[in-house]
């Protein structure tokens, strides 16, 4: 007698678009920690617009798609406080998935249109909201004043602080100091608070002293010859004394020196807002010519970063999102200080 074993069938489940977006949590966004919404901001913003913005809709995965849908739905169904909501910069994390121009899935985009209606109906115009800047939790908290404009007044006022690193030569020492690829600030004079560099000076320059140089802040027609980020020729102006640090001695003898970039370089790899700090280089040559006709010495200096450095894409992705937000507001809260004085 013959048996005729049967196999198990195995069928496909289908699934619906929408049943991917059906909310089954009980969690709340009153749960969810400031924090906890920047981070999410910070990760729209930094990662996520911008991939869709370059690579169009497909180019999120589909568990990306559907974390940014119920965390949307979540903040509708909840209500976030005006004060979370400003220190988290949701409003302009989810600005950039509703604007005009956004490239984000439809389905998507009606989310987030559908909060900022409730959030407008809530607290008014949403653009109204702005960030926290010189307020606890701001990048400028404890540094200074929206009044304090003035260079000399802030030199003062940093320096007699505990602690300073205005004060003491901090900043004239090798190495990174502690300080990563990719550190950023609004512009030189909290770079200089941060005590990477020796004063607040806007102007590229060579931070040196008798001893050596310590750091270079590349500005304007600073960088020649740059085909790549990691090397670079820097046009040391005539009257500069720190290019004989970085040209005396042997090679075995200069120190790595720390190199910044500001916003107002003429380089593709200038950070597009503040002053940002690109890591360790080493002066790998230079050359001196002389022109006949301004009877002047030009000294081009060549350096290489160092290979034991970070990726450089690390630092390049600075500023990021929220840098830019507070480079932005620091221009106009100044510029309106200005125009009250």
């Amino acid at each position: 007698m013959s048996h005729t074993r049967t196999l198990p069938v195995l069928v496909k489940k289908q699934f619906r678009l929408d049943d991917l977006f059906t909310d089954t949590s009980d969690s709340s966004a009153d749960d969810l920690e400031p924090e906890t919404l920047r981070k999410q901001a910070r990760w729209i913003r930094d990662e996520l617009d911008p991939m869709v913005s370059r690579h169009g809709p497909n180019s999120l995965k589909p568990d990306q798609v559907v974390m940014v849908f119920k965390f949307l739905e979540l903040l509708r169904r909840s209500r976030v406080s005006i004060e979370h909501i400003r220190y988290s910069r949701l409003h302009m994390a989810i600005s950039c998935i509703s604007n005009t121009a956004t490239r984000w899935p439809r389905l998507v985009i009606d989310e987030a249109d559908k909060l900022l209606e409730n959030w407008t109906t809530r607290y008014g115009d949403i653009r109204e909201i702005g960030i926290v800047l010189y307020e606890e939790g701001g990048r400028l908290f404890g540094v200074c004043a929206p009044h304090d404009i003035s260079k000399e007044v802030l030199e003062v006022k940093w320096s007699r602080a505990p602690g300073s690193r205005t004060a003491s030569g901090f900043s004239r020492r090798h190495g990174d100091l502690g300080f990563k690829p990719g550190d950023w600030w609004i512009n030189c004079m909290f770079a200089y608070h941060a005590g990477i560099i020796d004063s607040g000076i806007p102007s590229g320059r060579i931070i040196s002293d008798r001893h050596g140089a310590y750091a270079l802040v590349l500005n304007g027609w600073d960088e020649l010859d740059s085909p790549d980020p990691n090397a670079f020729t820097y046009k040391a102006k005539s009257n500069e004394p720190g290019r004989f640090r970085l040209t005396s001695a042997t090679s075995a003898s200069r120190q790595p020196i720390r190199v910044l970039r500001t916003h107002s370089l003429h380089s593709f790899w200038a950070p597009r807002a503040g002053i940002r700090y690109d890591g360790l280089y080493k002066v790998s040559g230079w050359s001196v010519r002389h022109s006949p006709t301004t009877n002047l010495w030009t000294y081009a200096i060549h350096f290489q970063r160092l290979s034991s450095e970070p990726p450089m894409a690390i630092a390049l992705r600075h500023p990021l999102a929220e840098e830019v937000d507070d480079y932005t507001e620091f221009k106009r809260l100044r510029g309106l200080t200005r125009q009250a004085q």
